[in-house]
């Protein structure tokens, strides 16, 4: 962990420890009323539901809204994600379509799959131009080199972490690897133990905010590192095996970790 932060402070990241969700809520909050946000764009991210990152900042005045097409489904519903990989899951195309017809103005009611994901790229596409921040989660956390990476299919997470100004990164202290030649057989371990793919459409390393001449990316990059219990269960030699879930999904049919 040390190593982590001195590296990314090396690459121009800047690093934050939280002992609590209220702490790591706080230190998002203090970074958003810097740059006088009022809208956060936000990527798949585990560690934000468990320190209810969104309504932290709805009692701000904030809007924390989700782009993964699942958790925007979700959140549009004002439900909790039911699964780890695919958080709409229990829902039906017919509730999803009735959702959209209800929550998105001009929206008809259509039951076409294919048609019902345009509309939301539509809608979340101009909200990704016009976010104040964009917030991710972490698969991987590199110390050797102080890259933070991120696994996904669908851009989202591509989208937040390189259009806004201000890009928030959010993982538990758990989530650290030594090397950079430790991420490929976890990550090839997490794609197929999570959706039976061999890699997934984007796999995402960021090391430094924008440089000079470089046409995307943040101007900013922060790391906010939470602890919430994970020392206490490190602290004991049952619950310790516990930190090794890398959040594949497998454990919905077996893993030897849960």
């Amino acid at each position: 962990l040390e190593q982590l932060e001195k590296n990314l402070i090396a690459n121009g990241i800047q690093v934050h420890w939280a002992e609590t969700a209220d702490e790591a809520n706080a230190i998002a909050l203090d970074i958003a009323r810097k740059h006088n946000a009022r809208t956060i764009a936000k990527g798949k991210s585990m560690v934000s539901e468990e320190i209810e990152f969104n309504h932290a900042m709805a009692a701000a005045g904030i809007d924390a809204f989700e782009t993964d097409m699942g958790e925007y489904i979700v959140q549009l519903a004002g439900e909790k994600p039911s699964h780890i990989i695919m958080p709409a899951i229990h829902k039906t195309k017919q509730e999803i379509a009735a959702l959209f017809a209800e929550k998105i103005p001009g929206v008809d009611y259509t039951e076409d799959v294919d048609a019902l994901i345009k509309i939301g790229r539509q809608v979340l596409r101009r909200k990704f131009a016009e976010a104040d921040i964009g917030l991710s989660g972490v698969n991987f956390a590199v110390a050797e080199t102080g890259t933070l990476c991120l696994v996904e299919n669908e851009g989202n997470g591509r989208m937040c972490t390189t259009v806004p100004k201000v890009h928030i990164a959010v993982t538990g202290i758990e989530k650290v690897v030594e090397k950079l030649e430790h991420v490929p057989p976890l990550y090839s371990l997490l794609t197929r133990s999570a959706t039976g793919q061999s890699i997934t459409t984007y796999f995402n390393m960021i090391s430094r905010p924008r440089q000079p001449g470089e046409k995307d990316g943040p101007e900013e990059v922060h790391l906010i590192l939470l602890d919430n219990g994970r020392t206490q269960a490190f602290a004991d030699e049952q619950l310790r095996a516990t930190l090794q879930c890398i959040r594949c999904g497998a454990c919905m049919n077996h893993c030897p970790v849960y």
